[in-house]
């Protein structure tokens, strides 16, 4: 899959100076023009607002080097070079496409809402969508990423692919999602947050992005042979750009990192020795969300589950008939969602005292 640069394509470019020499400056509007009444007598008093101006550094600076062995310069192949810079000018997209993630999710506001599911995934977006509106970001001026794991769940959604309806069903045939909530949908890979969270959507506005760059060096073809002893009949394609992707409001940018789960420790009974192992923690359900309670079981048909039971948090003994001797056993929490994790566990049965 060749084509990569989407979502560094719709980033604004409202910068001054050259990025060549190190920072450009960006305008940012501190406050906008003051409305008031106007005094027929006395006039209006005159007032001026202010436009700030972010300096950015450039601090992306790429090189290629490419070695085309066997040709000197001007006996390259034109299709030989037409595939050299194609692959060039992906591997440079590639690389801006992930800086530019990188800088939404490192400058963004962290979105609330619970994990991505089939049945939840549209109603998230366009609840952060909202969000996103109200703080003055035009949806004209907004996009919508979303990973490819999130556009599985939205056409699965019932209510965004709802195959009743004749758009629902185009959009479920074709594996197409075009638009949320009036909002333009870009499809990407975008990674893992810095704590290896998988990022589910970006929702950010075009205006307070900013993707910088320019050729420090145009790619050209040079002879390798000339004053080289090394190389002989050979060249190479050479250039450097720099460049810099910046946010300059966080507010105009939310990320949704799968949360995933936290731990809580099911303890056992006095009478069990020993304490759980940091490995036989089952995942807390409830703290997905935010809400929700869990319930914790111990399925049947897996190791010794039928000698054991769970009273609230703790593991205990069915009716005391459990003999001496360890156990292996497969807790489970599921919550009101019907998330669902499980661990296993050693409980180590002591001997009855005398």
């Amino acid at each position: 899959m060749r084509p990569y640069f989407r979502i560094r394509s719709t980033f604004s470019r409202d910068y001054e100076g050259n990025p060549t020499a190190g920072a450009v400056k960006v305008p940012v509007r501190n406050m906008d023009v003051n409305v008031r009444d106007y005094d027929v007598k006395n006039g209006l008093a005159l007032e001026q607002s202010a436009t700030n101006y972010l300096n950015i550094p450039i601090n992306f600076n790429k090189g290629i080097n490419e070695l085309i062995d066997g040709y000197e310069a001007a006996a390259v192949p034109d299709n030989l070079m037409a595939q050299r810079m194609e692959s060039a000018a992906y591997s440079l997209a590639k690389t801006f496409e992930e800086d530019a993630i990188n800088a939404l999710v490192s400058n963004s506001t962290v979105s609330t809402q619970a994990d991505c599911t089939t049945d939840n995934v549209y109603s998230n977006i366009v609840k952060d969508i909202a969000i996103l509106a109200k703080r003055g970001v035009d949806k004209n001026r907004m996009y919508v990423a979303v990973s490819f794991e999130t556009e599985t769940l939205l056409l699965q959604d019932k209510v965004y692919a709802n195959t009743a309806s004749q758009i629902g069903a185009e959009l479920a045939r074709n594996g197409i999602v075009n638009k949320i909530n009036g909002v333009n949908v870009i499809t990407q890979d975008l990674g893992v947050t810095e704590a290896g969270q998988a990022i589910e959507y970006i929702i950010y506005g075009v205006d307070w992005t900013q993707a910088i760059d320019e050729w420090m060096v145009n790619p050209v073809v040079v002879d390798l042979t000339t004053g080289s002893s090394e190389y002989i009949g050979a060249s190479a394609l050479k250039g450097r750009m720099v460049y810099a992707d910046a946010v300059t409001d966080p507010n105009a940018v939310i990320v949704k990192a799968k949360v995933g789960v936290s731990a809580v420790e099911i303890t056992p009974v006095a009478g069990l020795s020993g304490t759980l192992a940091e490995s036989t923690k089952v995942a807390d359900l409830a703290s997905v969300g935010g809400s929700g309670t869990v319930t914790y079981t111990l399925p049947t048909g897996v190791a010794d589950n039928d000698k054991f039971k769970i009273s609230t948090n703790t593991v205990v003994t069915k009716d005391g008939t459990t003999g001496a001797g360890t156990y292996t056993i497969v807790v489970k929490g599921t919550d009101t969602a019907s998330n669902e994790a499980s661990a296993t566990a050693t409980i180590v049965v002591a001997e009855a005292s005398e």
